[in-house]
């Protein structure tokens, strides 16, 4: 059985990839991401992200990077931007941002059928996970964007992406 996992794992690395480990210049602050070095065998070595975590971090990269502003591939990025910035109904703007989200894992091949995407946001009790609807939607700032989805080796993955801010 042990076998089983490891071959298993290998395929997942393989066919899901492998990238340098970026790291956040600022940690805690979504300005930008650099390559992560560590210790190596000969000093200062190159980190590297394998499988699930490679895509994990390339959704990460994409929802926090502006649809066209990579000028080496204007059809990468997140257009929710415009919907946190633009939007006066936060209704229809946390729409737009789902909207946004899901275009985001359509457009990588690495993903075969996406099973949900939910926005949680400061109106949800963690502790029942219930809304409090006493709370108008315009007083949530925050939303969590956690994806549920299943990759082209068939395995099942669900990935936070962490905190998307709001003006508004």
């Amino acid at each position: 059985m042990a076998n089983t996992t490891l071959d298993k794992q290998a395929i997942q690395n393989q066919v899901l990839g492998r990238s340098f480990r970026l790291e956040q210049v600022v940690p805690g602050f979504e300005i930008g991401r650099d390559i992560a070095f560590g210790t190596g065998p000969n000093g200062k070595d190159i980190q590297w992200v394998q499988g699930i975590d490679c895509l994990g971090q390339a959704l990460r990269n994409a929802l926090t990077t502006a649809l066209g502003s990579d000028v080496f591939n204007v059809n990468f990025g997140f257009d929710g931007l415009n919907a946190l910035a633009e939007e006066t109904d936060p209704v229809i703007m946390r729409e737009r941002v789902r909207i946004s989200v899901i275009k985001v894992l359509q457009r990588d091949a690495r993903i075969r059928r996406i099973l949900d995407v939910k926005l949680l946001d400061g109106r949800l009790d963690p502790s029942t996970g219930n809304v409090d609807s006493t709370l108008p939607v315009s007083l949530s700032r925050e939303l969590s964007v956690v994806v549920s989805f299943e990759v082209v080796t068939g395995d099942q993955f669900t990935v936070t992406m962490g905190q998307v801010k709001s003006n508004g």
